[in-house]
């Protein structure tokens, strides 16, 4: 079955395409294409250490975000297979046609409750994509970004990532910090002992 999949890929047949033909669906044939690439490859005969390839997924659900530029975002994810079941079986819908993309939230000085970003922004991405650049966003801001599905008219978050800022596109004064230090923080109240009923203060003993 491998051989057979590997030719179909040669022919630069899409993994859908390859899962149809080999009546697989398309995570068993991602799943047998990593196991491919993440065998040990053999060097020639007058060598005997073996080489490795990077794998191409790693079998974890994530997405992460990372500032490319100022104004640019790169998204990349990996979401396995039981996932992709268990979302296409809440939404009763069949994974490869439905819709896949990002959400993007403006958090910026944000605790972030998932209703009050600044700014929203939905991105769609290809079918097959991994990874993906969100073009025109802005300096020197805090995002976040949602993968998941788009069925009829709705976003269904699949993952979150962690918060990225981008890096702000003028130059700094001297000596003026690169974030802007919190002004008159509030005082926290110390406790000597902590209780998960109550609060006790330290007293003195007379």
């Amino acid at each position: 079955m491998l051989d057979k999949i590997l030719e179909l890929r040669s022919r630069s047949i899409s993994i859908a395409q390859i899962a149809k033909e080999c009546g697989l669906t398309i995570g068993q044939v991602k799943y047998r294409l990593q196991k491919d690439r993440t065998k040990p490859v053999t060097s020639p005969p007058a060598r005997t250490e073996l080489e490795w390839q990077l794998p191409a997924f790693y079998g974890r659900d994530l997405v992460k975000v990372m500032a490319q530029e100022p104004t640019v975002l790169f998204v990349y994810w990996e979401i396995t297979w039981p996932r992709m079941r268990m979302v296409a079986s809440y939404l009763q819908a069949d994974y490869r046609h439905i819709q896949k993309g990002l959400r993007l939230y403006d958090v910026t000085e944000r605790l972030f409750d998932g209703k009050n970003a600044h700014s929203v922004r939905d991105v769609f991405v290809h079918e097959e994509a991994h990874s993906w650049y969100v073009k025109d966003v802005e300096p020197g801001r805090t995002y976040m970004v949602d993968f998941g599905l788009y069925e009829h008219n709705r976003f269904c978050p699949i993952l979150r990532s962690e918060t990225v800022i981008t890096p702000r596109n003028s130059k700094a004064n001297w000596g003026e910090a690169f974030i802007d230090p919190v002004h008159d923080p509030a005082t926290p109240s110390w406790f000597e002992n902590f209780s998960s009923y109550s609060l006790y203060t330290k007293t003195s003993n007379k």
